[in-house]
């Protein structure tokens, strides 16, 4: 899997911010957010390990393209259009914002006990998730979008899919033990391009102004622990398990798993892919064409009398509460050390999920990895970690390597083929 690809990002933050610069997007978050669309129950997520392999384009390695349409049909566009907007969506909410525990909006909204209800209050769509954000210790409600043919992304003004998200947003109402409360409303959408129909990839975040008043100390922490005990309830039964609380039981170390990840090496035209020269001036011209009103660049000054024509998102910095990026602007390198961690555990493959409970089901997954490695099919082990802290939140770092993806108090994913699997309670099995 090539580890990064790029798109033109925007982002317009709660302070009014408006940045326009070349992102990086991790292809094993996207795994990751595509991993727990999949323990979420959500429809066709089962197949993404296949539609990945098949559908990103070979000839490009550069760009974030599609090698074709997604598929023949308009309805199946349509369905996978929406279901990758949601995986990427995801993945830029996790990997740039620290946004987490995502919980889907059910037809009429969602009650997280011992903390929020969101509620519908008139017709229409709703927003596809309220999630949380432990950095500004507030909820988010989240929506995602997908186009193939959008060509307002990056033009002056709102983009027409952040307007129809904004118009979600004000069909539900969130509320608390204390009254009515304000999340943040983070729009993520992406404009999907292909091999056939050219052009550049575009991926936004928006987040309107809101009103916010923080939480104290004592009740964000409230806040957190019922966020992510809803959020376990949710990908409890992918794993195998009926709630949070079967999920966390103390003697769930007798049916986990051991993986063990070596770093790299992944290819460094695979590991973070350089524009051709021939396109080196595209940049250039995407942003001076985009005529924003206000960049953050880094290579260029800012002129004191009108706006940048260059813009270059790395390092960017922005003064909201509830926007802290974490732009890549040059290769992270490979690890320096191995992983090692405990995991209740499912296998992914092409096939559908599988949790791992028994013997059996790891003995399958023996089986799985074999016939991963010898006809290089994908196969994924999706983990959370052994005796997770409902309490904590997500760590700030991220084992990231070739092999998969890890951090402390959340959910992992790992390539199968390149990594070693052993049973917690009975030792190495060979």
């Amino acid at each position: 899997m090539t580890s990064y690809r790029w798109t033109m990002h925007r982002v317009y933050d709660a302070t009014g911010n408006d940045t326009l610069g070349p992102a990086a997007i991790s292809m094993w978050w996207l795994a990751r957010a595509a991993a727990e669309e999949t323990l979420q129950g959500s429809p066709l997520a089962s197949a993404w390990l296949k539609l990945f392999r098949s559908h990103l384009s070979v000839d490009d390695p550069y760009w974030f393209r599609w090698a074709e349409d997604l598929a023949q049909s308009a309805e199946l566009r349509r369905a996978y259009s929406g279901l990758y907007g949601r995986f990427v969506a995801r993945a830029l909410l996790s990997a740039h914002l620290g946004i987490n525990r995502f919980v889907s909006l059910k037809r009429n909204g969602v009650v997280i006990p011992g903390s929020v209800a969101v509620t519908r209050i008139s017709k229409g769509d709703i927003p596809d998730w309220i999630a949380w954000d432990d950095r500004a210790s507030r909820h988010v409600l989240c929506e995602a979008k997908g186009s193939l043919t959008s060509r307002d992304f990056l033009a002056p003004g709102v983009p027409k899919c952040v307007k129809e998200g904004k118009a979600q947003f004000d069909r539900v109402e969130t509320t608390g033990a204390s009254g009515k409360l304000y999340p943040a409303r983070w729009v993520a959408a992406t404009r999907w391009v292909t091999d056939h129909r050219g052009g550049t990839p575009a991926t936004l975040l928006w987040d309107p102004p809101q009103d916010h008043r923080p939480f104290s100390e004592d009740e964000a922490a409230r806040h957190r622990e019922a966020m992510t005990r809803a959020w376990l309830d949710s990908i409890a039964p992918g794993l195998g398990w009926r709630d949070a609380d079967e999920l966390l039981a103390p003697d769930r170390s007798r049916m986990a798993i051991v993986v063990n990840a070596e770093p790299g090496p992944v290819p460094p035209s695979q590991d973070w892919p350089e524009l051709p020269d021939n396109d080196l001036p595209l940049i250039a011209r995407l942003t001076e064409v985009a005529r924003l009103d206000r960049f953050v660049a880094q290579r260029r000054p800012v002129p004191s009398d009108g706006p940048q024509d260059v813009a270059d998102l790395a390092g960017a910095q922005s003064g909201s509460q509830t926007y802290q990026a974490s732009w890549l602007p040059r290769p992270r390198g490979p690890e320096a050390k191995p992983h090692q961690g405990d995991y209740i555990a499912a296998l992914a493959t092409p096939f559908g999920l599988r949790p791992m409970r028994t013997r059996a089901d790891f003995d399958l997954l023996r089986r799985a990895q074999d016939r991963a490695r010898d006809l290089e099919e994908p196969a994924m082990i999706i983990g959370l970690p052994v005796g997770m802290d409902p309490g904590a939140a997500p760590a700030q770092t991220t084992w990231l390597d070739g092999a998969g993806i890890s951090r402390k108090q959340d959910l992992a994913v790992f390539d199968l083929r390149r990594v070693k699997v052993d049973l917690l309670d009975s030792g190495p099995t060979g």
